[in-house]
């Protein structure tokens, strides 16, 4: 089916789709925007209308340069849409195929550059707050697709329709799974529902994958992969092969991947800080 551009705008090329939404690249007057549709099968089932309704209301109640700004929503012949400010930016999953195309792995110096401001992003989006407290911001869906290098090294996190913020409905509430095997364990079998917590582990398995371009999981099926995931987590062993890390870096790294949620880092930052310690300027009392 063809991608129906909204009044008023013009389409210039598909940007992907899944199994809720079709993107697309428009062009408004000078600009060009992503514009978001759900696909035909989610026009009809609650999940598509919660993740169009959830991400429309993140991205119009927070603002912050790692994510998409809303521009407006709208409604017409093809259903429900959202025009979201477009940043043009290659993925984790599109680097690592670039790479492994050439017979390598990603180079040390931009997995650490990805790395170090994925995470500053996501620590400084977890901390949003306003004149009520904090807004307790959860991604709900990292992974490799979902987080993207910009030309000019900036590192943006995009696909929100899995997120949770404070305030939401309960009526917006939906048994999200992330994208398999990013996902933590407990939120593949069914036990947690999305937190800040849950996205530092999808954060780190992101980064390892982006580290060693391999399969975090031995598991091919999405069942499977489901199963694996849920019962043992990912093989964070692999960690050992994360070699644009020292190794008290890997230690980090390995720590955040623990399937026992007790025992992970705590936050984004503290991962952060992990694998970029800030210096800290000399005490002089």
């Amino acid at each position: 089916m063809t991608f129906l551009a909204p009044k008023g705008t013009e389409f210039v090329r598909l940007l992907g789709g899944g199994s809720v939404f079709e993107v697309a690249l428009v062009r408004e007057g000078g600009r060009e925007l992503v514009c978001k549709r759900l696909v035909p099968r989610a026009l009809a089932a609650r999940e598509g209308r919660v993740a169009m309704v959830r991400e429309a209301r993140l991205l119009s109640t927070i603002a912050h340069p790692a994510l998409p700004s809303l521009v407006r929503v709208g409604n017409d012949a093809r259903g429900p849409f959202f025009l979201e400010t477009f940043a043009a930016g290659t993925s984790v999953a599109a680097l690592v195929r670039g790479w492994q195309e050439r017979g390598a792995r990603v180079p040390r110096t931009l997995v650490r550059h990805v790395a170090i401001h994925a995470l500053e992003a996501l620590a400084e989006i977890h901390a949003l707050g306003d004149e009520a407290g904090p807004l307790d911001v959860v991604h709900g869906d990292l992974g490799p697709a979902h987080v993207l290098l910009g030309p000019l090294g900036e590192v943006r996190l995009v696909d929100l329709g899995a997120a949770r913020f404070r305030g939401l409905e309960a009526e917006l509430e939906t048994d999200d799974r992330g994208t398999l095997p990013y996902a933590a364990p407990e939120i593949a079998s069914g036990e947690a529902k999305p937190s800040q917590a849950t996205d530092v582990y999808a954060m780190a398995a992101t980064l390892l994958h982006l580290a060693t371009g391999e399969r975090l999981c031995e598991a091919e099926t999405e069942a499977a992969m489901l199963a694996e995931v849920a019962t043992r987590g990912l093989r964070r062993e692999l960690v050992l092969h994360a070699e644009a890390f020292e190794a008290k870096e890997r230690a980090a790294l390995f720590e955040a991947l623990d399937p026992d949620p007790s025992r992970r880092r705590a936050s984004a930052r503290e991962l952060c800080d992990a694998l970029a310690p800030v210096p800290r300027a000399p005490d002089l009392r």
